[in-house]
């Protein structure tokens, strides 16, 4: 599908999930720094699984107008054709969606917001969280449009450069094509492990029962894609979950890091000895 934009104005489409929290809070975010620099591109936002005419998450809401910044009038939408042939960049706002719209619009100019800025960075998607996590995480989108503000202008101005001429993060971190795409399980367990950073990162100002129910939530995930009957992926997960259950407050460091480490190896077929060692676990 080629991308296509008769409008004189330059089109700059973000594209999340649901459309109701990082997305429209970089759009928020880029047309302030647009105005900025005196641009005035037509910036709007999307979701791969849009929930059609949804406002704005509430804490969303307020970290914006903590920011200084408002989009009452938002409503979510879902991507289109139509939308994704209008831009003339799709930016994502993270590494997950932006394999989603390369393998949808192959003749599309898209990056992820870690691309634009050269960086191996993915913003977690902080949906269920407080506020102090949405502003901490919308801080650190800000940083990584205004890092990535010149690439943007180059695509708009000076046709599509490639990622290697705008100097990208090094391909085996970011590869623009990378020759084999994570496996499902590998794309859930990564989901897992960002919440992971998150606590990990401000364990004070994240409710930890939502995340928590966030966690077990996507590790059930998994069960369906065991490999089969040796594959005990079910019962790895069971045991994970009653762990989880036992924590009525944000898991030490160390038990932070053995969790990952536990998720990690999920990423592959389970035997009884990964299954055997998690029940052995005791604090």
């Amino acid at each position: 599908m080629q991308q296509q934009n008769p409008s004189p104005v330059p089109v700059v489409l973000i594209v999340g999930a649901a459309d109701t929290g990082r997305a429209p809070i970089a759009v928020a975010l880029l047309r302030r720094l647009a105005q900025e620099h005196g641009q005035t591109w037509q910036i709007a936002s999307a979701g791969v699984v849009g929930h059609d005419n949804e406002p704005l998450q509430p804490t969303a809401r307020d970290a914006l107008a903590v920011l200084g910044l408002s989009l009452d009038d938002h409503l979510a939408r879902s991507l289109t054709d139509d939308l994704a042939t209008s831009a003339n960049v799709l930016i994502a706002v993270d590494s997950g969606i932006a394999r989603v719209l390369r393998g949808r619009y192959p003749q599309a100019t898209v990056f992820s917001l870690g691309e634009l800025a050269g960086r191996n960075r993915d913003i977690p998607d902080p949906a269920g969280m407080q506020i102090g996590a949405w502003l901490h995480y919308s801080r650190e989108m800000e940083q990584l449009l205004k890092a990535g503000f010149e690439r943007i202008q180059s695509v708009l101005y000076g046709g599509t450069p490639s990622n290697e001429e705008l100097s990208p993060p090094p391909p085996t971190a970011l590869p623009q094509q990378p020759p084999t795409s994570p496996s499902a399980r590998e794309t859930i367990c990564n989901q897992a492990l960002r919440l992971l950073d998150a606590l990990q990162t401000m364990p004070d100002v994240i409710d930890w029962s939502a995340a928590r129910n966030r966690l077990q939530t996507t590790l059930a995930e998994l069960i369906p894609l065991a490999s089969g009957p040796t594959d005990l992926t079910m019962l790895y997960v069971e045991a994970l979950n009653r762990w989880l259950n036992q924590r009525s407050t944000v898991p030490s460091a160390e038990q932070i890091e053995r969790l990952r480490t536990a998720i990690q190896r999920l990423q592959k077929p389970v035997d009884q000895t990964a299954v055997a060692e998690i029940m052995r676990w005791v604090d």
